[in-house]
């Protein structure tokens, strides 16, 4: 992985460590929607220095159809899916 990467990689994570933790323990909506948004905002950053984007995930009808294959919560989630250009990520 190149020197660049890893770098913004890392303080991204870092600040989306805290940001989660922030989020989690504020008792404000308006403080918490703040620190939600900091984190998907610091996950994207981690996706895109990886050649990823960061997509919602939706149940599709046949996980509804199927308990077994359900979404486990009532929130949409979040997915990793290859950005469009392909970027060669150097290990």
């Amino acid at each position: 992985m190149r020197a660049e990467t890893y770098a913004v990689v890392n303080l991204a994570a870092l600040n989306l460590i805290e940001a989660i933790s922030a989020a989690y323990y504020v008792t404000e909506e308006e403080a918490a929607a703040r620190h939600e948004f900091r984190a998907r905002q610091m996950l994207k950053k981690v996706a895109g220095a990886l050649g990823y984007e960061v997509a919602t995930a939706v149940c599709t009808d046949k996980a509804v159809d199927d308990p077994k294959e359900g979404c486990f919560s009532a929130h949409p989630g979040l997915r990793l899916v290859p950005m469009p250009h392909e970027r060669k990520i150097e290990i």
